[in-house]
């Protein structure tokens, strides 16, 4: 038998979603039948699953420590668990150029250094989710049950930058933080600012409101003044912060947040972001990609946009995330941004 008190990180789950986190081998169909059997009750009583359980409820296993350990995946020794912890540490070390911002028990906001992806797309890559964990397990006084924790709640991010933009990224290290910031996100109570280096000369300030579609056998959205089928609506307020002649420091705020919705607007509007080798470049061949990076300043082709996430706004907030209400976090601009902006064309 195993007593499990839920507690405050825990609760506003489904008692059936709370089990599968702490017993993650076992399929959905177990927990059924165990609760039926009231081989596994809630607060001593009879339970079916779909329960919302709450900071002190009980939840009790009538289930053999065999069976417990089986469906936690505790089958490795000791040496086996440290040499997991050491993987998951080595890969966080890989990606460098992460500055913290922001830290709690329940969120993390850092700076997503160009290059690196905010989540993986293939099982071989390395991504900020990979960094989190080890950040994470790095200053844990425990990391062996921060690790055991993992099957149950996996750290990561909530908002996701492309893998060539740079700049702010919010990371949820509890349930509850993602709950939180996953619902900010969705509300657009979360206000996300971005600068940009764009070509030529744009002043003044406005609004791009319109239509994107994506096309998923080539990753590249497209833009459209109307309605079309499989669009969705896309809306950014941006600003000119400077303007040299041939090319334009603009600050926007997303009011959507949509893939590679500032690349395809600004490239729409005839503005289209510096270095961008997808929605500033016509020529095929990448020469005068690598012609604009060398002008860039740095005497060498800079292979991605000059596209940075510099400021989050928080809204009014209360309880564990008292500490975030009203807060701004912000980063300055990488150097090649400046050296962009100070050569002519």
């Amino acid at each position: 038998m195993r007593k499990l008190t839920v507690n405050g990180k825990e609760e506003g789950q489904r008692l059936d979603k709370y089990l599968k986190r702490k017993l993650p081998q076992a399929p959905m169909s177990f927990f059924y039948k165990m609760l039926r059997k009231k081989n596994i009750t809630l607060n001593g009583k009879k339970a079916d699953g779909r329960e919302t359980v709450q900071a002190g409820d009980l939840v009790t296993l009538f289930l053999a420590d065999e069976t417990i350990a089986k469906f936690r995946g505790e089958t490795v020794s000791g040496r086996e668990r440290e040499d997991q912890i050491r993987a998951v540490i080595d890969a966080s070390d890989r990606i460098r150029g992460v500055t913290v911002l922001y830290e709690d028990d329940n969120v993390l906001v850092c700076t997503k250094p160009f290059g690196v992806l905010s989540q993986k797309a293939g099982p071989e890559d390395l991504s900020m989710n990979e960094w989190l964990a080890g950040h994470l397990l790095k200053k844990s006084k425990d990391p062996a049950a921060l690790l055991d924790s993992f099957r149950e709640f996996r750290p990561s991010v909530c908002n996701r930058l492309d893998r060539n933009t740079m700049g702010l990224i919010v990371c949820a290290v509890s349930l509850p933080g993602s709950r939180t910031m996953t619902e900010l996100i969705r509300t657009r109570k979360l206000r996300k600012f971005y600068q940009m280096v764009v070509e030529g000369r744009l002043t003044g300030s406005g609004t791009i409101r319109g239509w994107l579609v994506k096309d998923p056998a080539t990753n590249k959205v497209s833009f459209s003044d109307r309605e079309i089928p499989g669009a969705v609506f896309s809306e950014t307020k941006w600003k000119s912060l400077s303007a040299n002649g041939a090319r334009s420091l603009i600050e926007a705020e997303l009011v959507t947040g949509r893939s590679h919705q500032l690349r395809v607007q600004f490239a729409h509007m005839g503005h289209p972001i510096t270095g961008d080798p997808k929605y500033g470049n016509e020529d095929p061949s990448g020469k005068e990609q690598a012609d604009r990076g060398k002008r860039a300043g740095s005497g060498k082709p800079f292979r991605g946009q000059l596209l940075c996430s510099c400021r989050l706004e928080f809204p009014p907030m209360e309880g564990d995330f008292a500490p975030l209400s009203g807060k701004v976090i912000t980063c300055g601009l990488p150097p090649v941004f400046h050296r962009a902006l100070a050569r002519s064309v």
